[in-house]
This record gives structure tokens, C-alpha cells and sequence, in this order.
């Protein structure tokens, strides 16, 4: 996972305490010669600039932070055909069908290894059990033609004949509920994915 890297203005705890301190304390020490603050000068504007906010830890939509993109991606090869699976949420916000930004180093990492690939590559859509059918099939299919389209403006005339279809939770890969009726969401989150099936490693 990428790590966002500190911005300019982000501070350390002494730091925003030493800021507060010389807003704050009504006289400084007298050796250094420093104008001692005066209280009944601070205002909004003079804590907005002492307290610095800090940036969250950075995270990936659909993915909990415990999790990276690679435990996320998987790879199945037998018989000579080779079985890449993305989790969707890796690819795609919830419920949507348009590739996020981040989703494009994913995909040209694959696409590479499509570049003169013989025979047909397969790209299927899968989602997970909420919703009803005919919804969650409209959905796998919109996803798989994304992907499909993403490979073929990365390889332009290079790439190899794709199909894309759908195939809505009719085949999943993880039980959604426990024994108890109770909602799994780490298998939901499995569900939905997109598998790309090509000839080769």
C-alpha cells in the first residue's frame, strides 16, 4: 500500500506545543529577550495558525487498513491458461461501475502481460449477494466492460480479441452469512471481483 508522505506543514506534538505556548503564555522567559504574550490578545485567528491539522492514515476505498492491494489480487494458472482475480473494491467505489484513478496502475500492470497474447482473453464481472438479481447482473457486466476497455486503451493496437461478460452472484466464492444468518462482509468483499482469463503466465 502507498504511503502518503507528510505534507510541508505538518508538525510534531512539540512543535504545536511550542506554537500554543507562545500564544498562550502571558510572559516569556527574560534572558531571552522575548516579548512576553499577552492573553487577552488571542483570538480565532491565532489558534487556527498555532494548531496544525495532522493528515489521516491513509487508506484504500473498500479495504481496511489491516489489508494491502497485493492479499487483494490473485493468481491461478493451470493447463496453460492463467487466472487473474482483482477484488472489485480494489478497482471500483462502492456500487460503481467507473474505474477509480487508482485502479489504473492495477490494470496496466496486467495489461502488459495481454500485449500479443493468443486467443481470446476473458474478463468477468462477479459481484455480491445484496441486491436482486437482474441489478447485480447490470452491475458485473458494466464492471467487466470497464475493465475490458481500460486494457484496450492501455495496449491501443496491441491488444489481444477481450470478452467481457457478467455473471451477478451466481458465482460465488465465499459463503456471505455465518451459520447464524449473520452477515460476513470480508466474504461479500470477496465476491465481488473481476476475473481475467488469458493464455499463458
Amino acid at each position: 500500500m502507498r504511503r502518503r508522505a507528510a505534507g510541508p506543514h505538518t508538525l510534531g506534538a512539540g512543535a504545536v506545543g511550542a506554537a500554543l505556548a507562545l500564544v498562550l503564555t502571558p510572559a516569556a522567559a527574560a534572558d531571552t529577550g522575548e516579548v512576553a504574550g499577552d492573553p487577552d490578545a488571542v483570538t480565532e485567528e491565532t489558534l487556527a495558525d498555532a494548531v496544525v491539522p495532522i493528515d489521516p492514515a491513509p487508506s484504500v476505498i473498500g479495504i481496511a487498513p489491516s489489508e494491502s492491494v497485493e492479499e487483494l489480487e490473485t493468481e491461478k494458472s493451470e493447463g496453460g491458461t492463467t487466472t487473474v482475480t482483482i477484488a472489485a473494491d480494489v478497482l471500483f467505489a462502492f456500487d460503481e461501475a467507473s474505474l477509480t484513478d487508482e485502479a489504473q496502475d492495477t490494470i496496466a500492470g496486467i495489461a502488459g502481460r495481454l500485449e500479443g497474447a493468443g486467443g481470446t482473453v476473458q474478463v468477468v464481472g462477479h459481484s455480491d449477494g445484496i441486491g436482486d438479481d437482474a441489478y447485480n447482473q447490470e452491475l458485473s457486466e458494466d464492471r467487466a466492460e470497464a475493465v475490458k476497455g481500460a486494457i484496450e486503451d492501455e495496449l491501443g493496437s496491441a491488444a489481444p480479441d477481450i470478452e467481457a461478460e457478467g455473471r451477478g452472484s451466481s458465482e460465488p466464492v465465499a459463503e456471505e452469512t455465518d451459520g447464524e444468518g449473520n452477515d460476513v462482509p470480508s466474504a461479500r468483499a470477496e465476491n465481488r471481483r473481476v476475473e481475467i482469463t488469458f493464455e499463458g503466465d
